[in-house]
């Protein structure tokens, strides 16, 4: 059964977005980042987890969002936005884990930081609130395996677009000129589908699963979107603004 919801409607019902600015929230991302990445994708090993909490040394640099599930006021997803340093010789995720050259040649960029850059990174999502395999539509309050709250459905999972919104957000707040991303290419041609402005900058490798660098350009991402995304970019730029 279809919620009778509109996008927004159902979003501003259910769900909002901060930023994880506080150490108490900041460990909740960490948590959730631990539950996704070694409790349920078995991604990481133990020896890079400690006390139930997933975090690496670009932590510090970085601007955290979260999704967060009203009803219980829990986090149910997280993204981070990693500012390139200028005056730092550490390298960004994608530069350490992508050992081939990038292609820049279609974007005018002499290096991956031509520009005013940073990266995105760790957009996690709860197991109880990705698409199910077998189920077209998105169950939007099934946590935990705890069943659904006055069983509302929405036909598609746009919990990833929420998260690649909040990371858009932050880019331009942070007055970006573009960001970049190691990303799996159906996630790549999800958010294409939904207006995000995207450019493979390289071969598909396997890290973890198939993986691709892109590029992100936040200002044409933003106005590509359709009316009905615009308005729940605008709710999430918000309350980001506000957290």
């Amino acid at each position: 059964m279809n919620s009778n919801l509109s996008l927004i409607d159902h979003y501003s019902k259910y769900f909002c977005t901060q930023k994880a600015l506080s150490p108490d929230l900041k460990k909740q991302a960490y948590n959730l980042r631990y539950r996704v990445y070694y409790e349920d994708q078995k991604m990481i090993s133990a020896d890079s987890v400690y006390n139930e909490q997933e975090f690496d040394e670009w932590d510090d640099d970085a601007i955290h969002s979260l999704l967060i599930l009203k009803k219980n006021h829990l986090p149910i997803g997280n993204v981070r936005l990693i500012i390139a340093n200028e005056s730092s010789d550490m390298k960004l995720p994608v530069e350490k884990h992508y050992k081939h050259p990038f292609d820049l040649s279609k974007l005018g960029l002499a290096t991956l930081r031509s520009g005013r850059t940073g990266e995105i990174s760790r957009m996690a999502i709860l197991p109880s609130f990705r698409r199910r395999p077998a189920d077209i539509n998105y169950s939007a309050d099934q946590i935990d395996n705890r069943g659904d709250v006055e069983n509302k459905r929405y036909p598609i999972n746009y919990m990833p677009m929420c998260l690649a919104f909040a990371a858009i957000e932050l880019m331009l707040e942070q007055k970006l000129e573009y960001g970049v991303a190691l990303m799996e290419p159906r996630l790549a041609k999800l958010l294409v589908r939904f207006g995000i402005e995207l450019t493979q900058i390289g071969q598909t490798i396997e890290y973890f699963g198939l993986r691709a660098p892109f590029c992100i350009f936040p200002e044409q991402s933003y106005q590509n979107l359709s009316p009905e995304y615009r308005t729940l970019f605008d709710t999430i730029r918000s309350e980001l603004t506000q957290s």
